[in-house]
C-alpha cells in the first residue's frame, strides 16, 4: 500500500510542477464536477485544485494508517478522479484557448435565422408529440412549450436589436 501512496505522491508532485509551468487564462465556466473538488463555484486559482488533491491524499494516507477500508476505497477513487481531471484540464487547456480565439462573430441576421430554425424544430417536436400514438405526455409538451416560449422571447430580442441597428445606421 505504501508503494501505491508513493506513486500517487509522485503524480501529485508532477502535477504541481506542470501547473507552475503552464500559463492558464482565467476560467469562465465550470470545467470540473462540483462534487469532485467539493466546490460549487468557479475557482480561478489552479493551486486551489492542487490543494484539494493534496488534502484528499492526506486523508487517504491517514485512512491507510488507520486501515479504514471503506474510506480508503472511496478516497482512492476520488483522488484518482481529481488527478485525472486536473491532468486532462492541463492537456486540453491549450486547445480551448486556441478555439476561443478562432470563434467568428455571427451577425444578428444569422443569429435570427438560427433561432427561427430552432423554433421551427421545437414546434415540429411538439406537433409530433401531440400526434403520438402512445398518448399525450403532458410533461414533455409543457417542457417544449416552455422552450418554445423562451425561443420566441430570444427571437423578439434579436428582432429588436436588428431594428435598433437599422435605426442607428439610418441616423448616421
Amino acid at each position: 500500500m505504501s508503494k501505491l501512496l508513493t506513486t500517487l505522491q509522485q503524480q501529485i508532485e508532477v502535477l504541481e510542477q506542470t501547473i507552475k509551468v503552464v500559463d492558464f487564462a482565467d476560467y469562465q465556466e465550470y470545467y470540473f464536477d462540483e462534487q469532485l473538488f467539493f466546490s460549487n463555484k468557479i475557482i480561478e486559482d489552479k493551486n486551489f485544485y492542487l490543494e484539494k488533491i493534496k488534502q484528499t491524499y492526506q486523508a487517504l494516507a491517514e485512512n491507510v494508517r488507520l486501515q479504514n477500508i471503506e474510506q480508503i476505497t472511496f478516497l482512492s477513487e476520488v483522488l484518482v478522479n481529481q488527478i485525472t481531471a486536473l491532468t486532462r484540464e492541463i492537456a486540453t487547456h491549450k486547445l480551448r484557448q486556441n478555439k476561443t480565439k478562432t470563434i467568428i462573430e455571427e451577425t444578428l441576421a444569422e443569429k435570427h435565422s438560427r433561432h427561427l430554425d430552432y423554433l421551427r424544430r421545437l414546434q415540429e417536436m411538439k406537433y409530433e408529440l401531440e400526434l403520438s400514438p402512445e398518448g399525450m405526455d403532458y410533461k414533455k409538451i409543457a417542457t417544449l412549450d416552455n422552450r418554445i416560449y423562451r425561443c420566441e422571447q430570444a427571437i423578439k430580442k434579436i428582432e429588436n436589436d436588428l431594428e435598433n441597428d437599422s435605426l442607428h445606421i439610418d441616423l448616421c
